[in-house]
């Protein structure tokens, strides 16, 4: 527990409450089997996917759930909050039997393989639960594969297209069963979209991929003779991605309208299936825990990821075809717009967020209570706030009241509930927001992780070291830090760590590392690529590059005295060791973040405060030679992770 929340422990508490409900959730899940990803291990790539795909002019819906280039089906648009869309099934049998297929998870499945010869009475019940037909704006037939059962989804259509024709009709197939005599009749029936499911599996031969792109092009360019809106609806599957990247290229070829990429799910059936495939449950699962009615079950990690990719994909290559990521996450948006509606609490303390859907509001704690009131009853907003129980409840909007001031926040998150006794609001999740101070601080805490990063991996190799490549820890937290700092690692990144960690893997890794380590650093005679700023730097002014007694050197030993940092007792390393200046970076932003003391005794910091001395020797040393130095090991390093350490160098300097 940080000191923070050691000060507040109501608020500790309640974290601390909603922390164990996830990791029991997670823990029951593990018992049956199902293998989790590390937490959050795709976080960091997820982000700077998405703020890329935001800075190029993606569409970002529902708070970046839904994420588009280029043309969106109206259907799409309507599937959250939109009163006149719905989906039908006549029966949910069908001729494939995909292992991802969630139509296992709906309540009496065996029952609804069988064709549902009352679909017109429930299409009139709903049209009579919305006010009449004329407030339909969207119906979907899906199934099972509605076409196993072609006259009857010709007769839905048309049902639908008689009694509200401004409804835009679509209906989802495997295709198996596309003749141009159905498609005809489709046609005239009224439908207005098709969307064709296409089944890429990582488990597939290069040639078995290619086959199941050529039949999904085949199809599609049948479909476009008959139906205006033709395009792909499929799961993003990781693993697949160079054939995704074939099948968009292919489809945009044909003329295809558009594609939604839906991030891949567990249906809670054989999990064997996916742990064969390699596999993991995204972790944790969603942002808010809570019982979700869609039945796609868990997110697999780098679903997202690889979706995300895809859409940059088309974007890149200026594909003219609509392409839309719906996440899992996506689909629960509907559910929490539809619950509140039925009541909206006081709006004085909550309010809807237009991303998620969820009514907010803002809780302090313990010691922040009476320093929160005293700020909004001096600003006259105090009717913003609330005491209730332990806590201050306050609008969303005082968090500009609050964010030079010394308290916690947590952001509270409630979904509406019809329970037998009526409707309640229930908090389902809450999150601790960062104010200003409390932001600064972390990103200094974020500015100590890189430097300790680097520090450690410019250092002589060690086994720990070693272990944290081969297990591909490293390469997770130098993504994880950048993203943090908001910096690209370059593209060829991934490549390199991954051959480090190969590498690594095998027997004998430290021994190879640290006859890299010694060829570039030390050498005999002469390091191949000198870790020494007074080297490097009295070779670009043309001086004699001496150890310790150049002005270099001498500079940055005084300054590291003066932060309380000396050489470790029995050695004789110069300061300005490209690693030691990495430490020392490290050791005044943990001191800014921690509000601690640099040194025990009484240091003279250069500027007079570690945040001061920090930026003096970034401007002055770290700043000037750093990058000169990462670009030198890029290209003389002839281990992949001196690579990777150089890109990850240059990045965060």
């Amino acid at each position: 527990m940080d000191d923070a929340l050691a000060l507040r422990p109501t608020l500790a508490a309640w974290l601390a409450e909603y922390d164990e409900i996830e990791n029991d959730y997670i823990q029951r899940l593990r018992a049956l089997g199902i293998e989790f990803a590390k937490p959050h291990a795709c976080d960091a790539r997820v982000a700077r996917l998405r703020a890329e795909l935001a800075a190029n002019g993606a569409c970002m819906r529902n708070a970046g759930a839904s994420i588009c280039s280029g043309a969106l089906s109206s259907a799409c648009v309507a599937c959250t909050g939109d009163r006149g869309s719905k989906t039908f099934f006549l029966s949910l049998a069908c001729n494939r039997s995909c292992y991802f297929c969630f139509n296992s998870n709906q309540a009496g499945s065996e029952h609804l393989r069988r064709m549902n010869e009352h679909w017109r009475a429930e299409v009139d019940a709903y049209f009579d639960s919305i006010g009449g037909p004329e407030n339909a704006t969207h119906i979907g037939l899906t199934g099972g594969e509605p076409l196993l059962h072609a006259q009857q989804a010709v007769e839905f259509v048309a049902y639908v297209h008689h009694r509200a024709p401004q409804t835009h009709i679509r209906l989802y197939t495997a295709g198996d069963f596309l003749t141009e005599d159905v498609l005809e009749c489709l046609r005239e029936a009224g439908l207005s979209e098709l969307r064709l499911s296409v089944k890429l599996d990582v488990a597939d031969t290069p040639e078995e991929s290619r086959a199941t792109i050529d039949d999904a092009v085949r199809k599609m360019a049948l479909v476009k003779r008959f139906i205006p809106q033709a395009m792909v609806e499929m799961p993003v599957i990781p693993g697949t991605k160079e054939a995704m990247e074939l099948l968009l290229c292919e489809l945009d070829a044909v003329g295809a309208w558009g594609i939604n990429l839906l991030e891949f799910g567990y249906p809670f059936n054989d999990w064997g299936e996916f742990s064969r495939r390699g596999f993991k449950a995204k972790n944790p699962p969603y942002p808010v825990l809570y019982n979700w009615n869609y039945a796609g079950g868990l997110p697999i990690d780098e679903s997202e990821a690889l979706a995300l990719e895809l859409v940059q994909f088309a974007m890149r290559k200026g594909l003219g075809l609509g392409v839309h990521y719906c996440s899992l996450e996506n689909k629960n948006r509907d559910q929490v717009i539809t619950q509140n509606r039925a009541f909206h609490p006081n709006e004085a303390l909550y309010a809807q967020d237009e991303g998620d859907f969820f009514f907010k509001t803002l809780k302090v704690f313990d010691i922040d209570i009476e320093i929160a009131y005293r700020a909004l009853a001096l600003a006259g907003e105090e009717g913003l706030c609330e005491r209730e129980g332990e806590c201050l409840l306050m609008h969303p909007s005082c968090f500009e009241r609050l964010r030079s001031l010394p308290v916690c926040v947590a952001l509270s998150y409630n979904v509406v509930e019809q329970r037998d006794d009526g409707i309640v609001l229930r908090e389902v999740k809450l999150e601790r927001v960062m104010n200003d101070l409390a932001h600064d601080k972390a990103q200094w805490a974020v500015k100590a992780s890189a430097w300790e990063l680097a520090a450690l991996s410019l250092k002589y190799p060690i086994a720990t070291l070693v272990d944290a490549v081969a297990s591909g820890e490293w390469a997770d937290a130098a993504r994880e830090i950048t993203a943090n700092l908001g910096v690209d690692l370059p593209p060829s990144f991934d490549a390199e760590s991954s051959l480090a960690r190969e590498s690594l893997e095998q027997e004998g890794g430290l021994e190879r590392l640290k006859t890299e380590a010694t060829r570039l650093f030390i050498g005999a005679p002469h390091a191949a690529c000198s870790p020494y700023e007074g080297v490097r730097r009295s070779l670009c002014t043309g001086a004699q590059p001496l150890l310790f007694v150049n002005r270099y050197a001498m500079e940055v030993e005084r300054f590291c005295k003066s932060c309380g940092l000396s050489r470790p007792q029995g050695t004789n390393e110069p300061l300005d060791h490209v690693a030691t200046e990495c430490e020392l970076l490290e050791r005044l932003a943990f001191s800014v973040a921690s509000g601690a003391e640099v040194a025990d005794g009484a240091w003279e910091l250069p500027g007079g405060s570690a945040e001061a001395a920090y930026g003096q020797f970034v401007d002055e040393h770290a700043g000037v030679w750093f990058k000169e130095f990462a670009d030198s090991l890029a290209t003389t390093a002839e281990h992949p992770f001196y690579r990777a350490v150089a890109m990850y160098l240059a990045a965060i300097s």
